[in-house]
């Protein structure tokens, strides 16, 4: 089958969308298609942004307790979801990261004297409340990079498909999701030789999202590194000497899924049958 790839760099990466080709649609209809995806998974890093201050994670992470701030409907999407993959996982998935990040190099910004604490599994950092409303329970960090680049990736195809598109692949920097009857090879790179790529299979229908330490520089002698993947709960970042990939139905579930596993060693049944997924080690 033919294919229209383009390439656009999003999400503090490069954003890749090929499509197929198709007899109903024009080559000016797949290239609204394609322009359409990228512009949904702008609006992703828009509202979830760390870096901007008046994005819906900005907004919330310069709240004080006490306040409910209204967000974008994506927004309060990610964040449900992502409150009950903390619940599920008792606590290993969390987004209130950013200022370990901060503090480890890997997020801008500056260092406050607000200690990260160990809070109870009863008393959430934030409340969803209807509307569309965050309740901020006390003041918080939130980092989405865990969940909100799959999600983008998923609205990349939903908006694919909604333009007609029946085959395509979205690769947002290895958050990658396949849809349609056409399998496509999955390539994964090589924790050893960050250089080279491994072919590992290929996918149809699904997705998958890979965690690794590839680009940090604090290495032990014995080439373990520690990741960008906050264990909250031993308040330290997850060290890694392989990669960790989970093959999931969406690209969010994969996603957060890789955290978890990369943290636990497993990811928790439920939560395995629930996306279908499947984990595996390079």
């Amino acid at each position: 089958m033919e294919h229209v790839e383009r390439m656009r760099p999003l999400l503090g990466t490069f954003v890749t969308i090929r499509a197929g080709t198709a007899p109903s649609l024009t080559t000016a209809q797949l290239e609204m298609a394609i322009q359409s995806s990228f512009h949904a998974v702008d609006q992703v890093e828009q509202r979830m942004s760390f870096h901007c201050r008046r994005s819906d994670v900005g907004r919330l992470n310069r709240g004080r307790a006490g306040m409910v701030l209204r967000v974008h409907r994506w927004t309060y999407t990610v964040l449900s979801n992502a409150m009950s993959l903390w619940r599920a996982s008792g606590g290993v998935f969390d987004c209130d990261i950013g200022t370990h990040l901060v503090r480890a190099g890997l997020l801008p910004g500056k260092t406050s004297r607000r200690s990260r604490r160990q809070f109870k599994l009863s008393r959430p950092a934030i409340t969803l409340r209807p509307g569309r409303k965050i309740l901020l329970n006390r003041p918080v960090s939130l980092d989405l990079g865990g969940i909100a680049k799959g999600f983008a990736v998923d609205k990349a195809v939903q908006t694919l498909r909604a333009h007609g598109v029946t085959n395509g692949v979205v690769n947002a920097g290895g958050d990658l999701r396949v849809f349609g009857s056409e399998p496509q090879p999955i390539w994964i790179r090589r924790p050893d030789a960050i250089e080279a790529c491994q072919l590992v299979g290929a996918l149809s229908n699904g997705a998958i999202a890979t965690s690794a330490a590839y680009f940090t520089s604090d290495a032990s002698s014995d080439g373990i590194k520690a990741s960008a993947i906050v264990d909250t709960k031993r308040l330290r970042r997850a060290v890694m000497k392989q990669s960790i990939s989970v093959i999931a139905q969406t690209c969010m579930q994969a996603d957060a899924l890789t955290k978890i596993a990369t943290i636990s060693g497993r990811i928790p049944t439920s939560l395995a049958r629930a996306a279908k997924a499947q984990v595996f080690k390079l």
